[in-house]
């Protein structure tokens, strides 16, 4: 008698987890690039979330292919998620696949993208890329050279580089050169434009010259070629605060990073998702804004101290 009781109750606990299991929502993320750290903040973030509130989620990588992020979104449909969240892809870009959420009554969010019919909240990168050129233009002044190493396919650079843009615009002193970063191969591609620009412009006439990057990465292979040229007169900015861009503040290899709250972001994101669906018909779409922080050689080690992991 006590082993019959003992199988019905295992039998019922099992039962009781398999319709929990049936019952749990997923949230289906599209990244730009998996195993960029600032999206696996985001992923991170947003996952913690989910998780904490019972969902499941999965992720597919779309190596910044919009056609890929398409096809992804139309994945998660056929499968059956209950969200979808896209990551640094602009709306525009994702016409077929926010088409078929729509359709399924799935709602869509998106990290960087604008708000259209379909998305329910996303995020503004903008800001982070007004501190990162008004930083850059306090360390240069007035007459400079800059390398502006941009990425349009994404939107949170497309969001910076306007910022960018707008900063330098109507300064008749400052020449910008723009390079857009080649995805995948992008640190291999700041490297190699750096080396180019830098044999370009060897600073004999006293202009002050600067490097910026829509974000991390790209800089990496940016210093290397400034450390291969042995060059220590170029002022490097660049956006996202990854913990190895952190890394060459501290050593004195560059010079600032824009430590983005990506954590936060997904975190804040999956939460607006959440209230979307509470909310029905009666949801206003928004659009979500952190401040970033300017991480330099001399607030480096608080920042460290306050954020031990990074992003």
């Amino acid at each position: 008698m006590n082993r019959l009781l003992r199988a019905t109750v295992l039998a019922g606990a099992m039962l009781g987890a398999t319709i929990a299991t049936a019952q749990a929502k997923t949230l289906g993320i599209v990244a730009l690039l998996a195993n960029d750290a600032l999206n696996i903040a985001v992923i991170n973030g947003a996952t913690d979330a989910a998780e904490k509130a019972g969902w499941d989620v999965k992720v597919i990588d779309t190596q910044a292919s919009a056609d890929q992020a398409n096809a992804a979104m139309r994945t998660f449909v056929t499968q059956g998620v209950d969200a979808i969240f896209t990551l640094a892809f602009a709306s525009s870009a994702l016409g077929s696949g926010i088409a078929a959420a729509r359709e399924a009554d799935i709602p869509v969010a998106a990290w960087g993208g604008e708000i259209v019919d379909g998305i329910v909240v996303t995020t503004s990168g903008q800001q982070v890329g007004d501190d990162s050129v008004n930083y850059l233009l306090e360390k240069v002044g007035d007459k400079a050279k800059v390398l502006a190493l941009t990425f349009h396919p994404g939107k949170l650079c497309i969001d910076r580089g306007v910022g960018f843009d707008e900063g330098v615009k109507g300064k008749d002193g400052i020449e910008v050169d723009y390079a857009e970063v080649v995805v995948p191969g992008q640190v291999q591609f700041g490297n190699a434009t750096a080396a180019a620009w830098l044999t370009a412009n060897p600073g004999s006439d006293g202009t002050p010259l600067a490097i910026w990057s829509c974000w991390d990465e790209p800089m990496s292979g940016a210093v290397a070629a400034l450390r291969q040229a042995g060059r220590t007169d170029v002022v490097t900015v660049s956006i996202n605060g990854s913990l190895q861009a952190l890394d060459l503040v501290k050593n004195g290899d560059m010079t600032a990073t824009v430590w983005q709250p990506a954590y936060e972001e997904g975190k804040q994101v999956f939460e607006a998702i959440l209230a979307a669906e509470a909310a029905g018909d009666a949801w206003e779409p928004k659009v979500i804004s952190i401040p970033g922080v300017v991480v330099t050689k001399e607030n480096v080690e608080q920042f460290l101290a306050d954020h031990p992991d990074g992003m």
